[in-house]
């Protein structure tokens, strides 16, 4: 039985070692800066320990895309589709093992395999969409925008099935003595997740943000159809901020701009219109669209709960978020003509919030199972070896379980706002964007319809301002 136990911890802590991370989360999340963006980015594209995990794509795709390496970029999003598609595809097979335990009754919560959440597999569409429309795909680009919805079919259906299992597993608690009616004491999520601006969100994984943006896609890939006005009063619905997105000129204002014509003759010339010049108003179209900061990265924490009505105390692990990074507050676009705030439309850390709250029942039935299959395991020990050997279990468990617990990732480069704003301009004219202190300044082109301008902004010193004109 000794060597059983050993053998037992030995095995799950080699594959544990295994499964380290080359840049961990921390790490990854402090090296955006400029001085250092080149050396992480070159650092994650050379890792090879974790691309089977469906996070390290979106992180990898995200920084690409940030460095406007656009096909890259483009590369591990589909990466990371190949992922999930192969775990929904098998999902589908029985949804009941979508909320499985295996792998992670025993040991952790870090344990599990992450395929991400649903706002997560919506969002990594609407990057990828922005990957098209920046190398002037506009119609791969409604395709993405098309795909984004589809993924949300999955999510809901393995929703649903999380909370008939998870409603199965808090009445077998409930029979244990186990409550799991509130959140544990200590739970440092616990006021957050109550925050009215997590309670007030319609759902976890449909944002205003992607809606709005595949208006304007469709609107830009076939500007005879009316193909964006479904997703448009989706977004409205979701948010009516997003009203604020479209802007025209006042009326009556003129460019600058002037352009000779012919002398008028005949009935023209009777009504009294002058010869010479007149003013030729060369309007166009802009669309600002800017990712801000890095959304929660998730850890686990150890918190103590009573088991077995009161006779027993044990350590249940939990999923929590640290805070988003680098974020702005304010954005203002500054014109010859117009002052605008483009509306945040996304906004990462509330959907992650409002997904723990759905998701939190569950994830507690979870979590007592497994501290109740680790207090088992050390009794065990106990009972057969004395003391030491229930010792020596629960720290082979523990050990285990912090290594698990340290690479359990989510997409943690995400970003953690979308602010989005369509305007009418001079072609020609700079305009200023303005976030928090940073200004960045921006020269229209003079000889196209419309341009869509994406800025990128990781870091205060580390911004991009890519663009596409049509």
């Amino acid at each position: 039985m000794a060597n059983k136990l050993q053998l037992i911890s030995c095995s799950l802590l080699c594959s544990l070692q295994l499964s380290a991370t080359a840049l961990d989360s921390d790490t990854l999340r402090s090296s955006l800066s400029k001085p250092q963006f080149e050396q992480t980015l070159a650092t994650l594209s050379a890792d090879t320990s974790d691309q089977d995990e469906f996070w390290y794509w979106l992180n990898l795709a995200r920084l690409q895309q940030a460095n406007g390496d656009f096909n890259s970029s483009i590369h591990s999003f589909q990466k990371s589709f190949e992922i999930l598609d192969e775990y929904e595809n098998r999902a589908k097979v029985s949804l009941r093992n979508v909320g499985s335990f295996l792998g992670s009754a025993f040991l952790s919560k870090g344990a599990e395999s992450y395929y991400g959440k649903g706002y997560e597999r919506t969002l990594m569409h609407t990057l990828n969409a922005l990957n098209y429309t920046m190398l002037g795909n506009f119609e791969g680009a409604a395709v993405e925008m098309r795909r984004m919805e589809q993924r949300q079919e999955f999510w809901l259906s393995e929703t649903e099935e999380k909370i008939k299992e998870a409603a199965e597993e808090k009445a077998k608690a409930e029979k244990s003595g186990s409550d799991l009616s509130s959140m544990p004491s200590g739970y440092t999520m616990a006021s957050m997740l109550e925050d009215p601006s997590v309670r007030n969100l319609a759902n976890s994984y449909q944002d205003p943000f992607s809606y709005t943006l595949s208006s304007i896609i469709s609107s830009i890939a076939f500007p005879h159809e009316n193909l964006g006005e479904v997703s448009l009063k989706r977004a409205l619905s979701l948010n009516p901020d997003v009203s604020k997105v479209f802007v025209t000129l006042p009326q009556g204002v003129k460019s600058a701009q002037k352009s000779p014509v012919q002398p008028a003759k005949g009935k023209n010339a009777a009504k009294g219109k002058k010869g010479g010049e007149t003013p030729k108003i060369e309007k166009m179209d802009i669309t600002v669209v800017i990712l801000s900061g890095e959304a929660p990265s998730v850890k686990i924490e150890k918190i103590r709960f009573p088991l077995f009505n009161g006779a027993n105390y044990t350590s249940i692990d939990l999923p929590a978020f640290n805070p988003p990074i680098n974020d702005i507050s304010v954005v203002t676009i500054s014109t010859d003509k117009l002052r605008l705030q483009p509306p945040r439309l996304l906004q990462t850390n509330a959907m992650a919030y409002k997904t723990l709250k759905d998701e939190l029942i569950g994830e507690l039935s979870k979590a007592v199972v497994r501290a109740t299959t680790k207090a088992v395991v050390a009794k065990q020990a106990s009972d057969n070896f004395g003391f030491f050997g229930g010792l020596v279990a629960s720290l082979a468990m523990d050990a285990g379980s912090s290594l698990a617990d340290s690479g359990f990732r989510n997409w943690e480069l995400l970003p953690n706002s979308g602010y989005l704003s369509k305007f009418e301009a001079f072609k020609g004219e700079t305009f200023t964007i303005t976030m928090n202190d940073r200004q960045e300044s921006f020269t229209l082109p003079k000889d196209k319809k419309g341009v869509l301008v994406l800025v990128s902004y990781l870091t205060n010193d580390n911004i991009r301002i890519d663009h596409v004109a049509y």
